[in-house]
């Protein structure tokens, strides 16, 4: 007499541990990833890391986060060689996951690493020759020239006011570190203390065919200065340039006139290095 045995099916393995850890993987990765470009930036240009760090974090999370859906992929399909147990599910489930990290990770990575190699470029040039074109001390005088002239151009006597030198740190084409030069001169005959009222402000303007006798003869300086016109029909005088001298402003009232200079940013200087009131 033979027993009878029951029969049951093989147990199936689809590998779902892979899958769910896959899962749970991708949307840290991405936390991660924002985490590392986050890192990496502190408003617009002031980085705190370089691009080179940020691009390695961001491969990292990239290599992890499509590595370990890949993992399972091979792990899962070298299982069922040996045993038709394990199904298909655990290694496709898998690989759309390991598609998605690749994706939507390594895209942005290589964005990333592409900004790196443009700025390693940018580091390996030398300073423009506009950047070079005056050290420190030429630059200063240079601007004291140009504004001495346009405060005379305006008929106004240049003793009467105030004259500051401010430079600041910039960068340059480069990258490098360089220092941006201001020149400005104020006059006012209204003491600090006695704040001006909007009528007071508006009475104090010059009428339209002074103003333009007094204002023409600075436009003339800062065109021979290499500047051109940003607002030739306006009430003030704005140049820009694209030479050693990139900006300058002048005004004038019944009660007070203002030259203001810049120039671009310029190779070596103090950078922050003063801040000087004559």
């Amino acid at each position: 007499m033979v027993d009878d045995v029951a029969w049951s099916p093989p147990r199936r393995r689809n590998g779902i541990w892979w899958i769910v850890a896959s899962g749970l993987l991708l949307p840290a990765g991405w936390a991660m990833w924002l985490l590392v470009a986050l890192a990496g930036y502190n408003g617009a240009g002031n980085s705190t890391h370089t691009l080179s760090n940020q691009t390695i974090g961001s491969i990292v999370v990239t290599v992890v986060c499509a590595g370990v859906p890949l993992a399972g992929v091979v792990v899962l399909l070298v299982q069922r060689r040996r045993s038709r147990s394990v199904t298909l599910v655990g290694p496709i489930g898998c690989a759309v996951f390991a598609v998605l990290a690749a994706v939507t990770l390594g895209y942005p990575t290589v964005g990333i690493a592409r900004s790196w190699a443009a700025e390693e470029e940018r580091r390996a040039q030398p300073p423009t020759a506009i950047e070079t074109s005056r050290t420190q001390a030429q630059a200063e005088q240079d601007l004291t020239a140009v504004g001495e002239r346009a405060v005379r151009a305006m008929g106004a006597d240049f003793g009467s006011g105030e004259v500051g030198q401010y430079t600041a740190a910039c960068a340059l084409s480069n990258l490098d570190q360089g220092t941006q030069y201001r020149w400005r001169w104020s006059a006012t005959s209204v003491p600090e203390d006695d704040p001006r009222s909007e009528a007071e402000r508006e009475a104090d303007e010059l009428p339209a065919a002074e103003l333009e006798q007094r204002i023409a003869p600075v436009r003339d300086v800062f065109r021979d200065a290499g500047l051109r016109d940003a607002d030739p029909l306006g009430w003030d005088v704005r140049g820009y340039g694209k030479g050693w001298l990139h900006e300058a402003y002048a005004g004038v009232t019944e009660v007070s006139g203002e030259v203001d200079l810049e120039t671009s940013c310029l190779a070596g200087g103090p950078g922050d290095g003063y801040d000087e009131d004559e």
